[in-house]
C-alpha cells in the first residue's frame, strides 16, 4: 500500500466511494469525493486512486479541470469518473468486494505492495505483449518500480504510475543551531542529533513518530528489520516472522524515541502523518522520516520553506558500527502507486483503460502529478527539459530509491499491513494511558504473527 503514503489523514473507513456531481464538489480533509467529467458517450471508465488529504481541492482540480477534460476531448468516445480511497483498510475493502462481485472501478491505483495482494485474487488482467505495447512499452518504465508489478515478467498486473520512495527530510536551521553540519548515517546518530535539537520547554523536538498513521509505521520497522537481516515474511513466503527477534528489536527501537530516548513529543501517540507534517512545518521537528517528495508543495507553503533538505535513512542499526551479517543498506520499499484492471472489465471499457493508463504515464501528465503531488515520475522520458525534477534536493530520493528493497510478493501482504498497524495503534494506547510495559511489544508481535500466519496462502 502506498502508498503508498502520500494519502495523509486517513479517517474515512470501510465505505463505499462517493461519486458526485463536478458542480456540487467540495473537496476538504476528510470528506470523500469524486469527479463526473464530461457528457454521456459510449463508454463510461471509473478509475479509482488514493485521496490527499494534504492537498484535496488540487487533486480535485488536477483530475477535474486538467486531467479528465485533456484525455475526454483526446478520446471522445470516453467518460471518465473516479473515486477514491482514504486508508489501507478502505483500499482493501474496496478491492475485495470488487473481486467478490465482480463490478467497481475500472482501474485500481494500488500501492506498490498492495499488488501482490490484487494478484492472489487472481482477478486482475494479466498485460499482454500487446496491452504493454498499447501503454508505451515497459522501457518507458524505471525498472526497479516493475519489480513489484507482479511475481515475474510474464505475469505483470500493475503498471508503475508514481514513485514514493523513503527519505529524511530535516530542519536545516535547527540542525545548524544544534551544532550538527549535516544529517546522519547511522541511527546511533540520528538519536545522539535528535537529542541535541530536542527541547521539550519550547515545544521542539528531534523527530516524531506517528503511531496512529495506517501507511507509515511498518514501513519504518520494516526497513530498520531488514538492516538487521530480518523481513515480516520467510523468504519462501510460508512462515509469518513479525515475531523475530529482529522485528521485536525494530519495532522497540522506533517507540524508544518516545519511552527511552526522549526525543519526541508524547503528544504524538494519537498522531498520524498530517499531524506530523504539521509539526514539521511549524518548525517544531528536526527530522521527519516520511515518504516520497509529495510533500514539497505543502513545503514551500509552510514555515519551513528553505530551510529544510532531504537525506537518505540512516543504514547501519542503533548501536552498531557496521550491519549484523545478512542486514541490507534498505533504505526504502519499492515504493509508490500502480495501476492494475480488474477482469471484469472487457471489451471497449478495457481498451479504454489502457489508453487511460498511457495517457496518466506519459511524460506530460507525469509531470503534471509531480507537480501537484511532488510524486516522482516513473517515466524516464519526464525528467527530460525538466528543471524542476533535476534539482540536488531530488537526489536524495534517486539514492534512497537506488537501496530500495522490494517486499515479499505475498498476497497476503495487505492482510498483513493491516495487522501490523493494529500492534502499533495497541501499543501507542498503551503508552497513553500509562498501562504500557516493554514486555508488550513481543507480546503484540507474537500476537499478529499468529494472525497473519492463519492467513497465509
Amino acid at each position: 500500500m502506498g502508498s503508498p503514503k502520500k494519502w495523509l489523514n486517513k479517517k474515512w473507513l470501510n465505505k463505499k466511494p462517493l461519486l458526485v456531481s463536478a458542480a456540487v464538489l467540495t473537496a476538504t480533509a476528510g470528506i470523500p469525493f469524486a469527479v463526473y467529467a464530461g457528457t454521456p458517450s459510449t463508454v463510461t471508465l471509473s478509475v479509482y486512486i488514493g485521496y490527499d488529504a494534504n492537498n484535496p481541492q488540487a487533486q480535485a482540480n488536477l483530475y477535474n479541470k486538467t486531467l479528465i477534460p485533456l484525455f475526454e476531448k483526446e478520446n471522445p468516445g470516453i467518460k471518465v469518473t473516479w473515486s477514491y480511497y482514504s486508508s489501507s483498510t478502505q483500499e482493501n475493502t474496496e478491492l475485495q468486494t470488487a473481486v467478490a462481485t465482480h463490478q467497481g472501478p475500472n482501474v485500481f491505483e494500488l500501492g506498490t505492495t498492495f499488488i501482490p495482494t490484487a494478484y492472489a485474487t487472481k482477478s486482475f488482467h494479466v498485460l499482454s505483449a500487446a496491452d504493454w505495447k498499447a501503454i508505451g512499452g515497459k522501457a518507458k518504465f524505471f525498472g526497479p518500480q516493475l519489480t513489484m508489478s507482479g511475481p515475474n515478467p510474464n505475469n505483470y498486473i500493475g503498471v508503475p504510475e508514481m514513485m514514493l520512495p523513503f527519505a529524511m527530510v530535516y530542519n536545516t536551521k535547527l540542525l545548524k543551531a544544534a551544532g550538527i553540519s549535516k544529517p546522519p548515517t547511522t541511527w546511533t546518530q540520528f538519536v545522539n542529533d535528535a537529542k541535541k535539537m530536542t527541547n521539550a520547554s519550547k515545544g521542539q523536538w528531534g523527530t516524531v513518530i506517528d503511531p496512529e498513521d495506517s501507511y507509515d509505521p511498518w514501513k519504518i520497522v520494516w526497513a530498520y528489520s531488514k538492516q538487521l537481516g530480518s523481513d515480516f515474511l520467510s523468504p519462501n513466503l510460508k512462515k509469518a516472522t513479525l515475531d523475530s527477534p529482529q522485528v521485536v528489536n525494530a519495532m522497540t527501537f522506533w517507540f524508544d524515541w518516545l519511552t527511552k530516548y526522549k526525543i519526541v513529543s508524547a503528544n504524538d501517540l494519537t498522531y498520524k502523518n498530517s499531524d506530523a507534517l504539521q509539526q514539521f512545518e511549524n518548525g517544531h521537528i528536526g527530522m521527519w522520516v516520511f515518504q516520497g517528495p509529495s510533500l514539497i508543495p505543502s513545503l514551500n507553503q509552510s514555515a519551513v520553506k528553505g530551510e529544510y533538505a532531504f537525506a537518505p535513512l540512516p543504514t547501519v542499526p542503533y548501536g552498531m558500527t557496521s550491519r549484523p551479517k545478512g542486514g541490507t543498506p534498505t533504505q526504502t520499499i519499492v515504493s509508490g502507486q500502480d495501476l492494475a484492471i480488474p477482469s471484469y472489465t472487457t471489451g471497449a471499457t478495457y481498451q479504454a483503460a489502457l489508453k487511460w493508463i498511457k495517457f496518466i504515464t506519459d511524460p506530460k501528465q507525469q509531470q503534471e502529478l509531480f507537480n501537484v503531488y511532488g510524486d516522482l515520475p516513473v517515466n524516464q522520458q519526464a525528467y527530460k527539459g525538466d528543471a524542476a525534477l533535476n534539482t540536488p534536493m531530488m537526489k536524495a530520493f534517486v539514492q534512497s530509491e537506488e537501496h530500495a528493497s522490494p517486499t515479499p510478493f505475498s498476497g497476503d501482504w495487505g492482510n498483513l499491513e493491516t495487522i501490523f498497524a493494529g500492534v502499533t495503534n495497541k501499543l501507542a494506547d498503551e503508552l497513553a494511558t500509562n498501562t504500557f510495559k516493554p514486555a508488550d511489544i513481543a507480546s503484540q508481535l507474537q500476537a499478529a504473527n499468529a494472525q497473519v500466519q492463519q492467513s497465509l496462502q
